[in-house]
């Protein structure tokens, strides 16, 4: 699946958190068709190709934040909303359990996305200080 990310760090996070999420829904989809689980997979699979999409208009990083969470957000709404499709009196301890788990992992995942924009945007503060201060020094040296 080719997914946009932050960098290699995070696409590698995104792969892990997408099988993770799948794993989730297998869980619950166990006693029902297979087609089910096919079915959650093709709406993954429209998430990744929305916020990819919406990850080449944006042109610009001022709204790189904004695009870094929808992937999670989208997920997460996606698969709660899918379990509780799938959820009845036999499962519904396992699919609490199960949204637990998912609320958990989305907000590590959260997290660890927000050390990750946080890193890149010292990088490019630290990158715009030493271009700034290697223009003013060549100025002040013609």
């Amino acid at each position: 699946m080719d997914v946009s990310s932050l960098n290699q760090k995070h696409e590698e996070m995104l792969h892990k958190y997408v099988k993770f999420v799948q794993g989730t829904v297998y869980t619950a989809t166990e006693g029902y068709d297979s087609s089910k689980f096919l079915d959650f997979n093709e709406i993954i699979a429209n998430i990744i190709k929305y916020t990819n999409s919406f990850n080449k208009m944006l042109g610009s990083s001022s709204r790189r934040t904004e695009w870094a969470y929808m992937t999670p957000n989208l997920i997460l709404y996606a698969t709660i909303g899918f379990l509780s499709g799938v959820k009845n009196d036999e499962n519904s301890d396992l699919i609490d359990e199960l949204s637990e788990d998912l609320f958990e992992t989305t907000v590590d995942f959260v997290g660890e996305t927000t050390d990750i924009l946080d890193d890149i945007q010292q990088k490019e503060e630290m990158q715009r200080k030493i271009l700034t201060n290697h223009k003013t020094q060549n100025e002040h040296n013609n």
